[in-house]
């Protein structure tokens, strides 16, 4: 079961993703990273719609990942990280297949510090601002980054079935039917372990647990409007590339927010 972590904050986030990087770089390099690679990112990125020859700040980019998609189809990216070791191996792809990504190394509390108002089309966040100390404030900078009437497409773990309190249940046969949770009014900081052969070595991260009300009243308070909302499941071609897939058929693993900032 996750933990509580005894500190949750920019030097402690940072300290974990930056001894995370080699391994979780190498988790994706090898595609391992499939629920990122084949089903979140796809849909993601389905989501964003045409994006060619915007400005595009994408929040929390780690090792380039959706940074990478996002120019592949045209966007003038901008892509930061609390983590000059994540950096690094954005950069290295960046140097081996260049898209013409401006990586930058800032903390996410500092974006309405460090870029000019109304400097980007769009923003995005891949799968990154749970594990951010102090979202609101990071939401108000990206509203004042973009444009108005900009868009920021965010991409979460589902706070319905992330939570501290989860365990399958499975049928006679001991195929998975369901998933029991508690906890999900538990607000605040999650610390998870990543482990297993997949990765080279064990490490940890921490996220902050949100009800989805809590969520809505962050996009309200910052300035953001609803576009639309999307509850991914994963493709058929994801499914018989990876059966395990088949759980996020059963509850619903990530939600995307397709928000507009108010002129």
């Amino acid at each position: 079961m996750p933990s509580i972590p005894e500190r949750f904050d920019s030097d402690s986030v940072r300290a974990a993703w930056d001894h995370a990087a080699d391994a979780y770089a190498g988790f994706q390099a090898d595609g391992g990273d499939y629920y990122r690679l084949d089903f979140f990112g796809p849909a993601q990125v389905e989501a964003c719609g045409e994006v060619a020859g915007l400005r595009l700040l994408d929040v929390g980019c780690g090792s380039g990942y959706f940074s990478r998609q996002m120019a592949s189809r045209g966007a003038r990216v901008a892509g930061i990280d609390i983590s000059a070791e994540m950096l690094r191996h954005a950069r290295a792809l960046e140097e081996e297949a260049p898209l013409g990504i401006d990586y930058r190394h800032v903390d996410a509390l500092l974006i309405g510090e460090t870029f000019e108002p109304a400097s980007f089309d769009m923003a995005t966040s891949c799968v990154a601002l749970q594990d951010m100390p102090d979202i609101p404030r990071v939401l108000g900078g990206i509203a004042r980054a973009l444009k108005p009437g900009g868009r920021f497409v965010n991409c979460i773990v589902h706070p319905g079935t992330d939570m501290r309190h989860r365990e399958w249940v499975t049928d006679e046969h001991g195929e998975r039917i369901a998933l029991a949770l508690g906890g999900y009014f538990e607000e605040g900081p999650i610390e998870y372990e990543w482990a297993g052969e997949k990765f080279a070595y064990t490490f940890a991260t921490s996220a902050y647990h949100a009800t989805m009300e809590r969520w809505f009243g962050w996009y309200h308070a910052a300035g953001f409007t609803l576009r639309a909302y999307y509850e991914p499941k994963p493709s058929a071609e994801a499914l018989a590339a990876h059966p395990d897939l088949l759980d996020a058929l059963l509850v619903p693993y990530f939600v995307i927010f397709d928000l507009q900032r108010t002129a």
